[in-house]
């Protein structure tokens, strides 16, 4: 395989596939609670375990971008056309724009109910507002529709990594592996 030899640091790495893992499982997580009705039991443990995670995987980002500004990638291969570049950096954006978004968003939609976020079951954020269904529900509407955004963007990012490794065999996917 040519192209680049130079990868992410072991840190940024370990950032990349984590919220990887995380955002597939929150994602997962959406899917089905939205078919546990009102009343159930279980409802409260998987809302309450979906915005644990998201919380979590809302700082890993912050923490990631820091670390991508501290730290810049490694530069794409030279061979790429400007065209793939422009690409790359844009759906970047819009990733980490998803990424950022969205859990900002459900918290928000959160304060506006009378429940708050309990945090892996170790301590509460009680809302920080009077609750508003209004306003809870635009916002749970916007999260929701942004997860399909971000679906769209990972499907993306995947098969770019994917054409990258098995068509052009440049090593463009190497810089991201452990």
């Amino acid at each position: 395989m040519g192209g680049s030899a130079v990868k992410y640091s072991g840190f940024a790495i370990f950032l990349h596939w984590l919220v990887a893992l995380l955002v597939l499982t929150l994602v997962a997580m959406g899917i089905f609670m939205s078919d546990i009705p009102k009343g159930d039991p279980d409802r409260a443990f998987f809302f309450n375990l979906h915005k644990s995670i998201g919380l979590t995987t809302g700082i890993l980002v912050l923490i990631r971008l820091w670390w991508r500004h501290k730290s810049p990638p490694p530069p794409l291969p030279g061979s790429l056309p400007a065209w793939q570049v422009r690409a790359s950096k844009v759906s970047h954006g819009l990733l980490y724009l998803c990424l950022v978004a969205m859990p900002i968003i459900g918290f928000a939609a959160s304060q506006f109910t009378k429940y708050g976020v309990t945090y892996f079951g170790l301590f509460k954020i009680p809302p920080l507002a009077a609750e508003n269904p209004a306003t809870r529900d635009l916002l749970q509407e916007i999260h929701h529709e942004l997860a399909y955004v971000l679906i769209l963007l990972v499907v993306v990012h995947v098969l770019a990594a994917l054409y990258h490794h098995f068509v052009k065999k440049d090593g463009v996917i190497q810089r991201i592996m452990p």
